[in-house]
């Protein structure tokens, strides 16, 4: 076994190996061992959230450091006798996967080498002297997923086409061949076999490969119905015997962490999931209904999670507007709009944009969607008396210059966000409010004191979601008399154009194929604070604004329907 280190030597040795070999500057590793000091972080952690060097480089680092090997495990080949001497709960549970089995040696990758308590566990639990080799975590979670239902020897590799199959049909395969062991034993020991294991990497795999932002299992009186969020409509996807009800929850909360054991109280819990190459975090919620537990799991795909601000769907003049905003030092930027309009997207991406070295940003969020590099990130947690509240008072004496708060829900909350942007820092959060405009009474109502809301708020982002039209089979098609009633006379002459998708294999023959934002963006100028000042009602605010150039969410809208963008349709049913 690796001999046990001080955290100081392994701090010294891995710092100095990367320097000697070029990977950092003495100068970039005085920053990492600060950023250590003020959170008590792993330095290789810290390095590689800065983006000094990759997670490849400092395990190999710490490999040489502690005389470990490192190993590649896309070249190792798993054997059952493997995944039987480690059970696969341990495995996730402590990032490690047995590679090799010789002369009573069990050969283990693992993602932190100097955890010598969970060696220990292991030497107990397998009866096998251990040796410990190193690699990523994220390599070490992918092997997982791949070799955990290896059958006489052989990996079982999850294959999407399979002599010119399409994935529909492998996965109704797989759900008779699972379907056959239903009846063999425990749902605990159903769950640990190789055709209940790789039903659930096909669903998931299925799910990510229709771009699919979240997978329902839902239990009914006799068939679980799964079903694909996919550009915001649920699609059906298979329907599954009920004898698959709890060996799939077993499965699927091994491999979020959860209680296997617990079924009365709803849980959360995360998967990280690798399929062609691509790692992807699921957030994972279950909760008991009368048929049984339905699991509801959260795709979370930083491609689509964190975008440029380019890519969001502002129009040019208010996307300058918003780069102005946000380049302030102060102030309080607020996104609204209902659950599911994008509102998380924007922020994220708009932190990214913000995120650099020289400038601290903390958040506390309900929950954590995606870890962001450097960005230091908290989730609430109100049993333990930490609410949005709690936190940003907290978070004001960690030094920050941007703060993300997750909702403002509360009087409490909304002052405190106040206090923090009139003291210096560029405060972001949401509000519950159907426009931009009208998060300033809503502030008002919840205690703010008028000249405080003309004071501290920046601007106001209204948004929602619009499914836009496939690319590839996009036609310019007549006006449609019924829809094309249902605006002003003022709104039909701005639109010239109408699009729509005649429907291919690209879009699932929808004629929709992703989703764009639709925005309005309320600027505080200073004619604005004036009127907040005194008391000015919804609607003077919002014909002043008018009047300064403010364009509503239904003038975005009808404005990408004319680019052909999205269709009437869409922005009918969204604004």
């Amino acid at each position: 076994m690796v001999e046990k280190k001080t955290s100081a030597t392994v701090k010294k040795r891995l710092g100095d190996m990367l320097i000697s070999a070029g990977h950092i500057t003495e100068e970039q590793l005085d920053l990492a061992l600060r950023e250590q000091q003020r959170t008590g972080a792993l330095l290789g952690e810290i390095l590689c959230n800065l983006g000094l060097v990759t997670h490849e480089v400092v395990s190999s680092a710490l490999a040489e450091s502690a005389g470990v090997e490192y190993v590649q495990l896309k070249e190792c080949r798993f054997s059952a006798e493997l995944m039987k001497a480690v059970p696969e709960a341990f495995a996730r549970r402590h990032r490690l996967v047995p590679i090799a089995l010789e002369n009573g040696v069990l050969k283990v990758a693992m993602a932190n080498i100097f955890d010598i308590t969970t060696v220990d566990d292991l030497e107990r639990l397998t009866k096998y002297y251990v040796e410990i080799k190193a690699a990523t975590e994220d390599d070490i979670m992918a092997a997982i997923d791949r070799c955990y239902g290896t059958k006489e020897g052989e990996a079982q590799e999850i294959v999407v086409e399979q002599e010119g199959k399409p994935i529909e049909d492998i996965i109704e395969e797989s759900i008779k061949q699972a379907e056959k062991q239903a009846d063999t034993g425990e749902a605990t020991e159903i769950a640990m076999v190789a055709p209940v294991i790789k039903l659930v990497d096909l669903l998931l795999t299925y799910a990510v490969k229709q771009e699919a932002t979240d997978l329902h299992i839902e239990p009914e009186e006799n068939l679980i119905r799964t079903r694909y969020r996919i550009d915001g409509i649920l699609h059906q996807g298979p329907s599954l015997p009920k004898k698959l009800l709890s060996p799939l929850t077993v499965r699927v909360k091994i491999m979020s962490g959860m209680n296997i054991s617990e079924n009365r109280l709803p849980q959360d819990g995360r998967i990280k999931f690798t399929t062609d190459n691509k790692v992807i975090d699921m957030r994972v919620s279950s909760y008991p209904t009368t048929f049984g537990e339905t699991m509801a799991l959260r795709l979370l795909d930083k491609d689509k999670l964190v975008r440029g601000l380019e890519s969001l769907g502002f129009n040019l003049s208010n996307l300058e507007i918003f780069k102005q905003v946000v380049a302030k030092h102060n102030g309080i930027i607020l996104a609204t709009g209902p659950t599911g309009s994008g509102k998380t997207t924007t922020l994220y991406s708009t932190l990214s944009y913000l995120n650099n070295l020289e400038r601290k940003i903390i958040t506390v969020e309900d929950p954590v969607e995606y870890e962001l590099p450097i960005i230091r990130q908290s989730q609430i947690n109100p049993k333990a008396g930490l609410t949005f509240a709690v936190g940003l008072r907290s978070i004001l004496r960690q030094d920050p210059d941007v703060i993300f708060v997750g909702e403002i829900r509360d009087s409490e909350t909304a002052e405190m966000a106040v206090r923090a942007a009139l003291t210096g820092h560029l405060v972001f959060s949401t509000l519950h409010t159907n426009d931009a405009v009208g998060a300033v009474p809503r502030l008002i109502d919840m205690g703010v004191e008028p000249f405080l809301v003309a004071s501290s708020v920046a601007a106001v982002i209204a948004q929602r979601l619009a499914r836009k039209v496939c690319s590839q089979c996009k036609e310019e098609v007549p006006a449609n008399p019924a829809l094309l009633a249902q605006l002003s006379p003022e709104e039909k002459a701005r639109i010239t154009k109408f699009f729509m998708g005649k429907g291919c294999s690209n879009c699932r023959h929808t004629g929709y194929k992703g989703r764009i934002g639709i925005f309005e963006l309320l600027n505080i100028t200073p004619e604005l604070s004036e009127l907040i000042m005194r008391r000015a009602n919804i609607n003077v605010l919002k014909s002043q604004a008018l009047k300064l150039g403010f364009r509503t969410l239904r003038d975005d809208a009808l404005e990408k329907v004319t680019q052909g963008i999205t269709t009437l349709e869409e922005i009918l049913k969204a604004v």
